[in-house]
């Protein structure tokens, strides 16, 4: 018989499995995503398609970022986590199985699919209880997140390389992250008999995917960014995410045009996650310094900043691994911040609408910026890319900076369910 917990119980044993989980979910990524571009040109795509088959990954999230919100909110996060896990499955099997474009893409949208669902659930499992216990559990799925980015990557460039033929070698990383899937996924229904779900027996599910349901999850979302400090949020998430996306995407393949090594190549992004890990254990200090709009406006310029020196440190090992060091720390601290600013503003009940709306932000950024660089990539080559790129996003990031200090620091209210602090 399944132990049933109290509230609060589950909220403190969940909220570590949220931790735990979050660390494993983001190895299993790891230890595939950073071959995707590679494995995709072996299989005969070019730059520009490269592009779009990342840009896919961030469209269907777009259409169910927020009905997927709106469910983790009735149903609970063990059940959507459920869910998502047999997206990130199809997609593994996908890729593993592909011979050419088409189910690559295909394996970029169930992906997509998967990390909306996932990501939303994790975020809202570590974000119950007061606002202390809330921050330091977020900053310990944020550790965690970085962990798995770190470890994946060194995991699956030792795989690739110890086989002689990179085609080989890339899809059995593939495969061994689809093996992890499977351990996760059995651990992930074995504690969900555990967890107090919701009475969700008044709840269609596929009332939420029609199309006034969707219309109706979007209109209740859209209605949090009233909230100045979920606009902040938002709109800072956007542009330090934009910045991952196309590093994460682009940076592997440029490393190979410039002949980095596979296992170099993995390292070179697990270093970035290292970095991105290590971060956080100076964010205690920080906050204690700085207001958290301030931390997370100085993050983004230097990541802005390290998109355009890119091409610079591709000539030198040592400074590129350096410069991912850097732009690996900006990127770190995004995640755990940009949900204490915006978890402040809303309450409770709130929370899974308030996490696929951020990440509906992620997804919009990861929609425009692989597109925008594959296609910047292909015509004018990724050296070119990097520079413009990284020179617009500084500038951009260095506006919306000025435009912050204008209107003043946030001083988010406290949230209806806890006492001002």
């Amino acid at each position: 018989m399944p132990i049933e917990l109290t509230s609060e119980d589950a909220g403190r044993r969940f909220a570590r499995f949220g931790v735990v989980g979050g660390g494993v979910f983001f190895t299993i990524q790891g230890l595939a995503n950073p071959f995707f571009a590679l494995y995709a040109t072996e299989l005969g795509a070019s730059t520009f398609a490269v592009g779009l088959m990342v840009t896919l990954k961030a469209l269907l999230p777009i259409v169910i970022a927020m009905p997927c919100g709106q469910l983790i909110d009735s149903i609970g996060p063990m059940k959507m986590l459920k869910c998502g896990s047999w997206f990130l499955l199809a997609s593994l099997v996908c890729t593993i199985f592909a011979t050419g474009i088409a189910l690559l893409a295909l394996s970029q949208v169930l992906i997509g699919a998967s990390v909306i669902i996932m990501a939303s659930s994790f975020q809202v499992l570590v974000a119950q209880g007061d606002r202390e216990r809330r921050n330091d559990a977020i900053k310990r799925y944020s550790m965690w997140m970085s962990g798995g980015g770190m470890l994946g990557p060194i995991f699956g460039g030792l795989i690739a390389s110890s086989f002689a033929v990179p085609h080989d070698g890339y899809r059995a990383a593939f495969l061994a992250s689809l093996v992890v899937c499977v351990l996760f996924m059995l651990v992930l229904f074995w504690l969900s008999r555990r967890y107090p779900h919701p009475d969700a027996s008044q709840i269609r599910v596929r009332d939420a995917f029609s199309p006034s349901g969707i219309i109706t999850s979007y209109r209740r979302g859209i209605g949090l960014a009233g909230s100045r400090p979920v606009q902040f949020g938002l709109t800072a998430t956007f542009l330090v995410m934009y910045i991952q996306s196309l590093y994460m995407s682009f940076l592997p393949l440029y490393l190979a045009q410039n002949g980095f090594a596979t296992f170099l190549i993995s390292l070179t992004v697990s270093v970035h996650s290292l970095a991105g890990m290590l971060a956080r254990f100076a964010l205690n200090r920080l906050m204690r310094r700085h207001s958290l709009e301030s931390i997370l406006l100085a993050a983004g310029t230097i990541a802005a900043t390290g998109v355009a020196l890119t091409p610079l440190a591709v000539m030198h090992p040592v400074a590129m691994v350096a410069l991912v060091s850097l732009v690996g720390a900006a990127v770190g601290v995004n995640l755990p911040v940009s949900i204490m600013i915006m978890v402040d503003a809303v309450g409770e009940g709130e929370r899974g609408k308030l996490m696929g709306l951020r990440l509906l932000a992620n997804r919009f950024s990861q929609v425009l910026s692989p597109a925008m660089f594959g296609v910047l990539g292909q015509f004018f080559g990724l050296t070119a890319a990097f520079y413009s790129g990284g020179a617009v996003l500084v500038a951009t990031v260095l506006g919306f900076s000025a435009m912050t200090v204008r209107r003043g620091p946030l001083n988010p209210a406290p949230t209806s369910s806890e006492p001002a602090e």
